[in-house]
């Protein structure tokens, strides 16, 4: 059980890493796609504040001149630089003497500054916009710069100048969701994992226990005539001088065990092979009033023995498709527990019927019965209702298990009702519609 356990962390611990490895990678390239949607969208945005502002150029030359501008002139720039202050964009425009033409009421970064930016513009960018990134009082700008020529060959400077903290908050914002949502992510996904993989592991450590209550089962089953063996046969050695014949009851004693013996292995064998997936179920048309007849004349001498005899009552011509070794295998199982648990000069009724689902078959004995609380459990392997009379007849506590996976396998079920002193009544069902 402790690997099972190691198992289950290590299961957990491989799903928690690859959902945070899952979630770091979306996080990772939706932190890269914002942060770049930001920086393009900002730089977009500044590029066309500082073109449409240079188209606004003559207006300020004519009133710098003093040509008295149209009112619609001056009213198109009121309500243009209106609209960007509105957007929270600064604005600036030199002319080239750097002489200040035109300001927002309030520019972030000092003129010197701004003239150094537009120093770059003609040293370094060799690009219509030079955007350029640019810090004051902790707080990060975006500044374009753009130039243009009128037609009398004089040249103007216009910057436009965004405040990008909300965008940096939004992108820190988000990347803490992320940080967040990974965080709780990798909780649920430890948490879940450890939840259903230990699910999951449920039916595995059933199985375990089972195989190892079937092996210790099986090792007290098989020591059990193995030491009355040895004892006999340590009897039969240690007197030498002694005949066959005086030593018979010895040999008759290991006699019995070794069939015994050979009863269980063959069992645990059949069953081995049956969980492997070695047993091939062969499906051809059986006549099951015939083969409940041919097995109840079989085994009629061993019931004669105890003055038991059976009654059958069975519908004629019930054909069903299935495995005639194995089917036969689950009468013979089904009607040697009714023997053994039986009391002398008793009946066994054999009820074989058609039903609407199919066939329905009912072995109905008035034998000792099995307590309420323990018909559920008759067939686990090795399972006996009374041990020392099973042992007496015989049994392995392994018939049960077979006739099960019998049942199993031709898709039938198979059901117990009985009561203590009262006797035992088995139910198979078939479906006639099993495919062939």
């Amino acid at each position: 059980m402790l690997s099972l356990n190691k198992l289950r962390i290590s299961l957990t611990l491989m799903n928690t890493g690859v959902l945070i490895g899952l979630l770091l990678f979306i996080s990772i390239f939706l932190y890269v796609v914002l942060n770049i949607d930001i920086e393009t969208n900002g730089n977009n945005n500044l590029k066309i504040y500082c073109s449409q502002l240079a188209n606004n150029i003559e207006y300020l030359e004519r009133e710098q001149n003093s040509q008295n501008p149209t009112e619609k002139e001056k009213q198109g720039y009121a309500e243009y630089t209106r609209s960007l202050i509105q957007n929270n964009i600064s604005y600036a425009i030199f002319n080239q003497n750097y002489t200040m033409l035109d300001k927002s009421p309030s520019i972030p970064v000092e003129e010197n500054q701004l003239i150094e930016i537009t120093a770059h513009y003609f040293n370094e960018n060799r690009d219509r916009y030079f955007i350029s990134n640019y810090e004051s009082g902790g707080t990060d700008y975006k500044i374009c710069t753009y130039m243009v020529v009128n037609k009398n060959g004089e040249l103007k400077i216009v910057q436009a100048m965004k405040n990008m903290e909300p965008e940096r908050n939004l992108l820190s914002n988000a990347l803490r969701m992320i940080g967040v949502t990974v965080l709780v992510g990798a909780s649920l996904s430890f948490l879940g994992g450890y939840f259903l993989s230990g699910r999951s592991l449920i039916p595995i450590k059933k199985s375990v226990m089972r195989q190892q209550e079937f092996l210790a089962d099986a090792s007290h089953e098989l020591r059990t005539p193995i030491a009355v063996i040895q004892t006999n046969l340590e009897v039969v050695k240690a007197c030498g001088d002694e005949t066959v014949d005086s030593q018979k009851i010895w040999m008759d004693n290991a006699y019995d065990e070794v069939k015994r013996m050979h009863h269980i292995v063959e069992d645990l064998m059949f069953l081995a092979r049956a969980d492997s997936g070695d047993v091939v179920v062969l499906r051809e048309p059986i006549d099951l009033t015939y083969l409940i007849k041919n097995v109840t004349e079989k085994m009629a001498p061993l019931a004669g023995k105890k003055g038991i005899h059976f009654i059958n009552t069975l519908d004629e011509d019930l054909m069903f498709s299935g495995d005639d070794k194995q089917i036969t295998q689950l009468l013979v199982i089904l009607l040697d527990n009714a023997i053994k648990y039986s009391n002398e000069n008793q009946t066994i009724r054999i009820v074989e019927k058609k039903i609407t689902q199919g066939i329905s078959v009912e072995v109905i004995d008035q034998g000792i019965g099995i307590p309420t609380n323990e018909i559920d459990r008759v067939f686990q392997r090795f399972y006996r209702v009374d041990k020392t009379r099973s042992r007496t007849e015989g049994g392995t506590g392994l018939g049960l298990s077979i006739a099960k996976w019998i049942v199993d396998e031709h898709h039938g079920e198979i059901s117990i009702e009985s009561e203590e002193n009262m006797g035992t009544k088995v139910t198979l069902n078939f479906n006639v519609d099993v495919e062939k």
